[in-house]
């Protein structure tokens, strides 16, 4: 089939026995009402799918829902994606109780490009044609479907159809294409059948991007991994479906009885769900009672029907027709992003509540009724497309967020967003961390600054603090500020890259930072330096240092002997033994001549060669194993490689 036609959806909507579905078969030639008991009661339950060609060549696939009331669900799926509506009223009977519904939900989900078709006009007088369209055209004053144009037809004599198709071309272009803005495919399943050899089938609207054949994606909420088999567009095998377009995938890696309508296919990288969002609700004015915390209600969401609760945090209460910020608390995981809209029904399903649109698809909880919670939200609802990734990063739990985290609030193509947050960037909004072998992360300009800032600061006072330690421990420095580690390990990793740190293996110190030592401490310096250096190999431990000064404290002894560790004056080999560097150096070339000269050297060869004891001699030696001077090969030693010339 040609893939680059152009492709939209076209829906119905209005009172049950309006004829929607005799408009849908005469436009089309395709009977919609699928099951028998919709074919012997004349009444559509189940959605019906059809298509056809428009004289330019677009290819319309057409959505008729039910309109009785007990199928409002029904009529909720099909909505969902829709670019023109066909608001459909008998001639004869003018406006009903579910037209009125009807009208509500579309304009709850801000559907605004439509036409107003009077059907059974052959069944309608001139003045009550006129009188029916008039009055329906008042009822929509004040909807996104204020001022849409009007035709009346008959399905059964054919008046007014091919004028109707006109008109719809004359729509098209007017038509506010979610799908062309949003760069995330999602196909919100509305059927799901078996074909014998094929497997689980599934079917519905897609939404945004296209989806591929032998591509893999995922089902939501309960996760399953699926290759997509087979595609079908209206009918005929593709290789591709693009958004705007009914299709039937053939799914592998699933069965039909883990599917249900309501659930979604997406690629496997937004696997996310979410169970609290944050909602701009808006009330009718003809739901009958006021709303209340806590209250149990019915979300609709794509193809999704769920419960959730109502969490009031402005008002006490919300009175019919208000505007409010709300949280729902869903009791079934949803897959969603700002921007969608949403529909609340009571929990009876009998009235529709009101709709709105998704502010924040990953909400904390909030504290009802402050004025912090209420400046957040109002941030949230009134945000553009920079002040979202601005507002999200400010508030997120972590500082260092993921990029891809960013398409649940802004569910645009990657040339769209990447546009976004280099606008952010040269704006010195933002940072973006070097990641060559992770995710791409972002964070907060001004809230990484004040991270960096704390921990230089954190390091400047503990060098004041303990000025003959050569640094601090780089794990207790994050504990003790309380940064996440992803976030303290990259504005480290920046750190030491812009210089202003040094890491010297577990310990952080700023690079200006030079151990300094007071008289007192000076003095006992030269004390210690000079015992090792006189005793060589053969050097007391930290133990035995108190017993030979006993004219010095045990404190003043510790902090001076580890500032000496610090600066690699003395070096510790193993099991506590010690040895001044410039004999260990001395020692190591020792050795080293030795080895040369004789290829292998015995610990009784080492000591003579020292004049030590296998005490001293069996550490140093295993010591300089780790410097890789020598390999031990049995009971002797070698050369290391790196050591021959």
């Amino acid at each position: 089939m040609t893939q680059d036609r152009r492709h939209l959806i076209i829906g119905t909507a209005g009172h049950v026995d309006h004829g929607k579905t005799a408009l849908v078969g005469a436009l089309t030639g395709i009977e919609t009402d699928r099951l028998k008991e919709e074919r012997e009661r004349g009444l559509s339950i189940e959605l019906g799918f059809a298509y056809f060609d428009l004289p330019d060549n677009s290819r319309a696939g057409i959505v008729d829902v039910p309109g009785h009331e007990k199928f409002i669900r029904n009529m909720l799926s099909g909505a969902y994606g829709m670019d023109i509506v066909l608001f459909v009223v008998d001639a004869k009977e003018g406006v009903q109780e579910q037209t009125l519904e009807h009208l509500a939900i579309l304009d709850l989900l801000g559907i605004s490009n439509g036409i107003l078709v009077m059907t059974k006009s052959d069944l309608a007088s001139k003045d009550e044609l006129t009188e029916a369209t008039e009055m329906t055209q008042e009822m929509l004053e004040g909807t996104t479907l204020e001022g849409i144009p009007a035709i009346s037809v008959s399905s059964i004599t054919g008046t007014g159809l091919d004028s109707l198709k006109q008109m719809i071309v004359q729509q098209v272009d007017l038509a506010t294409k979610a799908q062309e803005q949003n760069g995330i495919p999602r196909l919100y399943i509305d059927r799901i059948f078996t074909v014998e050899g094929f497997g689980a089938v599934v079917t519905g609207t897609l939404i945004g991007g296209s989806i591929n054949r032998e591509q893999r994606m995922i089902i939501l909420p309960h996760g399953d991994v699926v290759r997509v088999r087979g595609i079908q567009v209206h009918n005929e095998h593709a290789d591709v479906a693009q958004a705007g377009q009914r299709t039937a995938l053939n799914l592998s890696g699933t069965t039909a009885d883990k599917i249900e309508r309501g659930d979604v296919l997406c690629p496997i990288e937004f696997s996310q769900v979410t169970d609290n969002i944050d909602v701009s609700l808006q009330v009718l004015s003809s739901f009958p009672r006021m709303l209340e915390h806590w209250g149990r209600f019915r979300l609709y969401l794509g193809t999704r029907e769920l419960f959730c609760r109502l969490i009031l945090l402005v008002d006490e209460a919300i009175l019919p027709g208000e505007n409010v910020q709300v949280q729902l608390r869903l009791e079934q995981p949803i897959l969603t992003f700002r921007g969608d809209r949403v529909i609340l029904r009571d929990f009876s399903a009998q009235h529709t509540v009101g709709g709105g649109e998704v502010i924040n698809p990953f909400a904390p909880k909030h504290k009802r009724f402050t004025q912090e919670t209420i400046a957040t939200l109002t941030r949230w609802q009134e945000a553009d497309d920079t002040q979202v990734v601005n507002t999200l990063l400010q508030n997120s739990s972590t500082l260092c967020v993921a990029e891809s985290f960013l398409y649940y609030y802004l569910p645009y193509s990657k040339a769209e967003v990447k546009t976004i947050l280099n606008t952010l960037e040269s704006d010195g909004k933002i940072v973006r961390w070097d990641t060559s072998k992770r995710l791409p992360l972002i964070s907060d300009a001004s809230r990484t600054k004040e991270t960096t800032d704390r921990i230089l600061s954190s390091l400047s006072e503990f060098h004041a603090d303990q000025p003959l330690l050569n640094g601090q421990n780089a794990s207790q420095l994050c504990r003790d500020l309380q940064i996440d580690e992803l976030a303290f390990e990259k504005i480290t990793e920046s750190l030491i890259k812009s210089k202003d740190i040094v890491k010297d293996g577990n310990l952080l110190r700023l690079s200006s930072h030079e151990i300094q030592f007071s008289e007192e401490e000076s003095s006992a310096k030269e004390i210690l330096e000079k015992i090792y250096y006189d005793a060589g190999i053969n050097s007391p431990s930290l133990n035995e240092l108190s017993t030979l000064l006993p004219d010095l404290t045990p404190q003043l002894i510790e902090s001076t002997f580890y500032a000496l560790m610090n600066l690699g004056q003395i070096i510790k080999t193993y099991d506590n033994l010690y040895i001044h560097k410039e004999k260990s150096d001395e020692l190591k070339r020792k050795l080293i001549e030795f080895l040369r000269e004789n290829e292998t050297i015995s610990v009784g060869e080492f000591r003579e060669l020292a004049g030590t004891t296998r005490k001293y001699a069996v550490p140093f030696l295993e010591y300089c194993d780790t410097e890789n001077v020598t390999v031990r090969d049995g009971n002797v030693r070698k050369l290391s490689s790196k050591q021959e010339k």
